[in-house]
């Protein structure tokens, strides 16, 4: 049970580690504590320097009084018992003053430091002993560690008319009161701080939430489409997801289109092998079969089934072909041109000056549709045989919106009423009219495959224009050239 729970554990800490949200949110808190902890230590040290700096300036005013009250009598300084800070007259009053001469013997104790410990008064002249040592007209402040914690302020100054000139006036206060009040300040900084970053992370984890909406939207989108509730993903608000719902959407009608391919195919392969099937079935029943028929039957059977298996081929390796890399449409291109050359040397082969563009294709399908267009333009061309390439509009994610290559020659043409029979899908070849809508309609199921189009045109060299146009693109680094 124990090896269980610890299983447990690990799971629900790599699914936290695995969520974005659950990153965002550890990322942003310790990122958030950090600053606001930095930021309390800064505004703690802060604090304790200003008491420190205000301990000073509270003790010097008193060693300004202290000197205003002293009066030179037959060469030592005379203290008055009316001072104006009371506390120096208070025992324990946690306020402490001496006065020494230039030797560091003392001069005059307040009556608070008289009444204290002799421990605390040995601490005090030991402070007034290494204050002494400082020239004239120079202060000394630094804390004394000892029988008590002291804030001790010395300041050395030349009293005309003594028999030890330097004289040397020594304040020290305790240091609990100002402990105190950093302690509580600290205190208040670490509540005060706490409750904000519990408020910060609460709302931060809110902000995660309501940000990471869309993607949670998504996520019930596509286990709506597993359940089969939706046929597509909903457009979401964000302006970022619209490129990955958009994907989403192309690839969820790519695979709906392969199934509907198979389907068909599977459909044209059962409705086509029924006669042959019925054939061969009254045939074998026959007291005399006619072997001649059946085996005209089983090869027409054996023809069908390789056409549809061939369809569902050319249906698979569209499928991988999103998985391989970019060919280049000028190197195709180059590559048909030159067997061509040879094969019809008497035709004039040329190709528009263009930058060289990539599709994601399988390398076969794109050589047996160019191919098939440009071998019949040749064929049924008189001497001139045309290629360019025509780029559409670019998109924001570096590709284009189409690509159209345009095959083009100087024969008779297609006539616009054949436009449809020579596209007409499933025609086979041999059913066909003579002319240059031969293999038009591989090539259309091909492109129908890859999500392109396939029109016949009117060509300016007087003949038939075939466009081929697929949707996404790419320039390369390499341009075309004239061939």
């Amino acid at each position: 049970p124990h090896e269980l729970g610890r299983c447990a554990s690990r799971t629900t800490r790599c699914a936290h580690m695995n969520s974005i949200q659950g990153r965002l949110a550890l990322v942003s808190i310790t990122a958030l504590l950090s600053f606001l902890s930095l930021t309390g230590l800064f505004l703690e040290r802060t604090y304790r320097n200003s008491v420190v700096t205000g301990v000073q300036q509270e003790l010097q005013p008193v060693i300004y009084a202290l000197m205003g009250v002293a009066q030179e009598r037959q060469g030592s300084l005379q203290f008055s018992s009316n001072l104006s800070q009371p506390r120096l007259q208070q025992p324990d009053s946690g306020l402490f003053a001496l006065v020494t001469d230039g030797t560091g013997t003392p001069g005059w104790r307040s009556p608070s430091l008289t009444m204290a410990d002799a421990d605390l008064a040995a601490q005090i002249d030991e402070f007034a002993d290494g204050a002494t040592s400082v020239p004239t007209e120079r202060k000394v402040f630094a804390p004394s560690a000892g029988f008590a914690d002291l804030y001790c302020l010395s300041n050395s100054v030349e009293w005309e008319g003594l028999v030890e000139p330097a004289v040397a006036f020594v304040l020290c206060t305790d240091q609990e009161p100002y402990r105190q009040s950093m302690a509580q300040f600290r205190y208040a900084l670490i509540a005060g701080f706490g409750s904000l970053s519990l408020l910060l992370s609460f709302a931060l984890l809110l902000v995660l939430r309501w940000g990471l909406r869309p993607l949670r939207q998504i996520r019930h989108q596509l286990l709506q489409l597993e359940q089969g509730d939706l046929e597509a993903l909903e457009p979401v608000q964000p302006l970022e997801l619209a490129p990955l719902v958009e994907s989403l959407n192309q690839y969820i009608a790519h695979q709906s289109a392969l199934r509907n391919r198979h389907r068909q195919s599977l459909d044209d392969l059962s409705h086509s092998l029924k006669t042959p099937l019925t054939v061969l079935r009254l045939g074998v029943a026959d007291s005399r079969p006619d072997l001649a028929l059946l085996q005209e039957q089983v090869a027409r059977m054996q023809a069908i089934v390789d056409h549809q298996l061939t369809r569902i081929a050319r249906v698979a390796q569209a499928e991988a072909a999103s998985n391989q890399g970019w060919v280049s449409v000028e190197r195709v291109i180059g590559q048909l041109l030159r067997a061509l050359a040879v094969a019809y040397p008497e035709h004039e082969l040329k190709q528009a000056p263009a930058g060289d563009w990539q599709l994601r294709i399988h390398e076969d399908d794109l050589l047996d549709m160019l191919g098939n267009v440009m071998e019949n333009a040749c064929k049924y061309g008189k001497q001139r045989l045309m290629v360019s390439v025509q780029a559409g509009d670019a998109r924001g994610d570096g590709l284009q919106a189409g690509l159209q290559i345009w095959i083009e020659d100087d024969g008779p043409g297609i006539a616009a009423d054949l436009v449809d029979t020579a596209l007409r899908r499933g025609v086979r070849f041999d059913s066909r009219e003579a002319g240059q809508g031969i293999g038009l309609s591989m090539v259309s199921e091909l492109l129908e495959i890859y999500d392109g189009d396939l029109q016949v045109e009117t060509s300016t060299l007087g003949g038939a224009k075939v466009i081929l146009t697929f949707q996404q693109a790419r320039p390369a680094a390499t341009s075309a050239s004239l061939v």
